[in-house]
């Protein structure tokens, strides 16, 4: 069941294979709980064994410290890691999960009063906003320096980078080398005109990717963003129901259809993708190539990040602090790397079967803290065309308002927020179809244009 959008789990005590789950709102108690706690420590009803054991019960629930965590992610898929933590801490951690953006955006509404405690969010951009709205208070881990690199931590303690994901270049191996694919330039070359497959580049996702590519040159980055919007196949948007990785599937499936040679697609899809032995995208993938393209010489691959931070609401600092560190060690990293498909960022942290199909890959040394002030450049990249707040068009590349979509929505700090005047539901994010009810303005019908990528334009960020 769910109630007011939102799931909430609970890791009960001495969990080991899974999470039952219950409606946001007030913690309801089981029949047991309700029973221990009806019952007397001194009562006669029952019998003296009863009382005690109901009485120790209660004692170790009212004893036992409870951590609350925001997230987007699986809360099935995080279970087996928090049961572990709380094995070693004897902490609970009772899990809210819901899409990304609207999580940022009831943290921002619920401000002082929220019951989070901990957030664990995907992107840089979405913990750069929580940050600086003052959401996040700075935490002291120990000996931090010696797990998540000083490049992966926010330089004020407010968020630590837990584990990563990059953007592959992946192509038919029939018709493609991975060799041909070394660098992001080589897919806004003339020779992959009409032959490429893109992700929707204006969603939050790839802000930091366009932002690495701005250093040194920011012009490099509206160079390649132009070069592969030119060379960037249209196709037809996706009417089916929602699905995991919903905006990498279709490009997967574009591959397998030949209506592209290379698409880039996120390591998250590749690897999930090996460990499911049911989906049937699952075989497809022994037909094609994958490359972990560079940005130049001295560079590497781009890394995406999922970071955690501590609210500045939280009266359990100390508990938040244990699950923070415990995410930095190696069990934790490793648990959490795998429950998510995604990379370690502590060195020497082993890799999950599924992302060690596609190799290594040097990961581009620049410090996250270097892109932060880049953001908004990015941002206004990727809103460079299309539709806007205000119901007019854009001048200059042919951008959906995906991104300023985004922005306005968190800005409402309201579930209900309005979709921006001048676009129609199918021109922003499936997030946004689900959310934007009402409309703006009156220019209702004013015309948006297509935008960077190709696969359905109807999708979660």
């Amino acid at each position: 069941m769910r109630r007011g959008g939102f799931w909430r789990v609970v890791l009960p005590d001495g969990l080991a294979g899974g999470a039952s789950r219950q409606p946001s709102g007030s913690l309801r108690p089981s029949n047991g709980d309700r029973a221990a706690a009806a019952a007397p420590c001194d009562g006669e009803s029952a019998s003296a064994a009863s009382r005690r054991s109901a009485c120790a019960r209660r004692r170790a629930r009212q004893g036992s410290p409870r951590l609350t965590l925001y997230t987007s992610f699986d809360p099935q898929r995080l279970a087996a890691l928090l049961a572990e933590f709380q094995k070693n801490s004897g902490i609970q951690v009772q899990v809210e999960m819901d899409q990304a953006d609207l999580l940022l955006g009831r943290l921002l509404r619920e401000g002082a009063t929220t019951a989070a405690d901990v957030v664990l969010l995907p992107t840089l951009t979405r913990a750069e906003r929580a940050a600086t709205a003052g959401l996040f208070v700075p935490v002291t881990i120990p000996d931090i320096d010696k797990a998540i690199p000083a490049a992966y931590r926010d330089p004020g303690g407010r968020w630590i980078a837990v584990t990563g994901f990059v953007r592959a270049a992946v192509g038919l191996a029939e018709k493609v080398k991975a060799s041909d694919l070394a660098r992001y330039d080589d897919l806004a070359k003339p020779a992959f005109k009409g032959r490429l497959c893109l992700p929707p580049l204006g969603r939050l996702a790839s802000r930091s990717f366009l932002a690495t590519q701005m250093i040194p040159d920011p012009m490099a980055a509206e160079t390649w963003l132009k070069g592969v919007t030119a060379n960037a196949v249209v196709l037809p948007p996706e009417t089916a129901a929602p699905v995991p990785d919903a905006e990498d599937r279709p490009l997967v499936q574009a591959l397998i259809d030949g209506k592209c040679d290379v698409a880039l697609i996120g390591s998250r899809t590749l690897a999930r993708l090996s460990d499911k032995g049911d989906d049937p995208l699952r075989p497809a993938l022994d037909k094609l190539a994958v490359s972990f393209p560079t940005l130049g010489e001295g560079r590497g691959t781009p890394v995406d990040v999922v970071t955690i931070g501590a609210t500045q609401a939280t009266g359990r600092r100390e508990a938040a602090a244990k699950l923070m560190s415990y995410l930095t060690s190696d069990t934790g990293q490793r648990l959490l790397a795998e429950a998510l498909w995604g990379y370690p960022l502590k060195p020497g942290t082993p890799l999950s079967n599924p992302v060690t199909r596609w190799g290594p890959f040097k990961a581009d040394p620049t410090p996250l803290s270097h892109l932060l002030p880049l953001l908004p450049q990015a941002a206004a990249l990727a809103d460079g065309g299309g539709c806007r707040l205000d119901g007019g068009a854009l001048n200059g590349m042919n951008m959906p308002g995906v991104g300023v979509a985004q922005d306005f929505l968190v800005a409402s700090h309201d579930r209900n927020a309005h979709r921006p005047r001048g676009c129609n539901q199918q021109s922003v994010g499936r997030i946004f179809v689900k959310v934007a009810r009402k409309q703006i303005g009156s220019n209702r019908h004013a015309p948006c244009k297509r935008g960077f990528g190709n696969s359905r334009q109807g999708q979660k960020a």
